[in-house]
């Protein structure tokens, strides 16, 4: 007899952990989404940490590992091997994955609790689609290849999630408007490359927009629980708390964003001429303390919002993820920007 795979032990082996003491699964769950990167060897240095959650998530890296190679290999290549295809990518999915078992076991979705291994198979092409997609329209010199392998993983994550949530038309609409706002960011983003911020002052927010794809199986599963009419307020908090995420990462990559043209939102917040070298550039934002003020301010007002709204929609774990955005943003400004009173 086969045993299960990491994909499909995944659910119920979290869900038997999170039954037994819900405080320490949130603690050792959320613990490495506070790192620069993300580790399993992390959850050893977490005293909460259950070995059971450990051992849920060891296989899951070698088993999309070879769930990859499976697809690309009738192609004649290993995408696997590509340094577009980057797994950390994944790594950084797993407090979501987590998050999305308990609360549809929450809500009574015990046939998608059941099936989650599928959810987690389609997740896997869409973590290695758009990153690879992304990676390349970053570059210089994308390769034609695997701009085509991101579009055909794209279309496979696609098709496994509408075999698990159904194909209907609301649910064509939300996986076309997912990515639909991801593609419209990235397309901004790229047509003002080396010219001018994409991005506009008053409306922060629109920096979360390229995690859209991440949050379509959280879509879906409101549609099927027929509450589609909570669908924008639910996104607008992805969206929000998505933001802020991404202020920390505009200022960790902000070397890197200049030498590539592409100027982030933290460059329509100063007066400040930062066109020249891109290294002293960086290093002359970075010392500006009213920057640096005034973007973790954005980021905690984004924050509050997110967490009004699921106030509102009486919320019971999504802010989990708000609370431990706002601790990581409050540590990266306090330790790597050295912002008094973060």
């Amino acid at each position: 007899m086969t045993s299960p795979s990491a994909f499909d032990n995944f659910a119920p082996a979290l869900l038997s952990i999170y039954h037994k003491d819900r405080e320490a699964f949130w603690s050792a769950v959320m613990a490495p989404f506070l790192a620069k990167q993300t580790s399993l060897l992390d959850w050893w240095g977490h005293l909460r940490v259950d070995l059971k959650l450990l051992a849920a998530f060891q296989g899951l890296d070698a088993e999309a590992r070879n769930l990859l190679r499976d697809f690309s290999q009738p192609l004649g290549f290993d995408l696997t091997r590509w340094k577009s295809n980057r797994s950390q990518y994944f790594k950084d999915a797993y407090p979501v994955f987590a998050f999305l078992v308990v609360w549809m076991d929450d809500e009574g979705l015990h046939d998608l609790v059941a099936s989650f291994g599928e959810v987690l198979r389609a997740g896997v092409f869409a973590v290695a689609g758009y990153g690879i997609l992304d990676e390349n329209v970053d570059s210089d010199q994308p390769s034609p290849v695997e701009v085509l392998t991101a579009q055909a993983l794209i279309a496979e994550y696609e098709s496994r999630a509408l075999k698990v949530f159904g194909v209907n038309p609301a649910n064509l609409e939300i996986l076309h408007k997912m990515r639909r706002l991801f593609l419209d960011a990235e397309i901004k983003e790229k047509y003002c490359r080396h010219q001018s911020s994409p991005y506009r002052l008053n409306q922060p927010e629109e920096l979360g927009a390229k995690g859209a794809n991440a949050v379509a199986p959280f879509m879906l599963s409101l549609d099927k629980l027929g509450r589609a009419d909570t669908i924008d307020s639910y996104w607008r908090v992805f969206l929000l708390f998505g933001a802020a995420i991404q202020m920390i990462d505009d200022w960790q990559d902000l070397e890197g964003d200049l030498s590539a043209g592409h100027y982030s939102y933290l460059t329509l917040m100063t007066q400040t001429d930062w066109r020249g070298e891109p290294r002293a550039a960086a290093r002359m934002l970075r010392g500006e303390q009213h920057l640096v003020q005034a973007t973790y301010d954005r980021s905690k007002e984004m924050i509050a919002e997110a967490r009004q709204i699921l106030t509102g929609l009486g919320d019971r774990h999504l802010y989990r993820m708000v609370d431990v955005t706002e601790l990581r943003l409050e540590q990266y400004f306090r330790k790597e920007l050295r912002l008094n009173g973060a």
